[in-house]
């Protein structure tokens, strides 16, 4: 089969293989979840991440690559930092925020890029536990 991701940034990653394996972490009470894919293809494997939003005020979107080997594919899932993925914009306090809001802006922003982190690692350790018990 062929596959076109269009990839935040990049340009669009085609390639013609099958899909070995996916994870969703979709949850009602969440304002986006995740989803991950790994494919092989004729020249090795791919890598994509996607993560979409409830609301249709945020975009959905995707990251993927190409790897050599599985390794290198399972290692690039394992070691991916949600923390890029987090909007900091939301976050933002006004220009004339006083020392006390601006530190509570950061802690909020620290707790969504924690948040989001083991939201993912959890989701790549269920996979990988699931995958391990086959």
């Amino acid at each position: 089969m062929t596959y076109c991701l269009r990839r935040v940034g990049a340009r669009p990653l085609e390639f013609t293989g099958v899909e070995l394996g996916m994870a969703m972490s979709f949850n009602p009470e969440l304002p986006w979840w995740y989803e991950f894919n790994i494919f092989r293809s004729d020249s090795g494997f791919v890598v994509s991440i996607k993560r979409f939003h409830v609301s249709e005020d945020e975009t959905d979107y995707c990251r993927a690559w190409h790897f050599s080997d599985l390794d290198a594919a399972m290692s690039a899932l394992e070691s991916y930092d949600a923390a890029q993925d987090v909007p900091v914009g939301r976050h933002m306090p006004p220009s004339d925020a006083t020392a006390a809001e601006l530190a509570a802006t950061a802690f909020q922003l620290r707790a969504e890029i924690a948040e989001t982190r083991a939201h993912f690692a959890s989701l790549v350790g269920e996979f990988l536990h699931d995958l391990d018990e086959t």
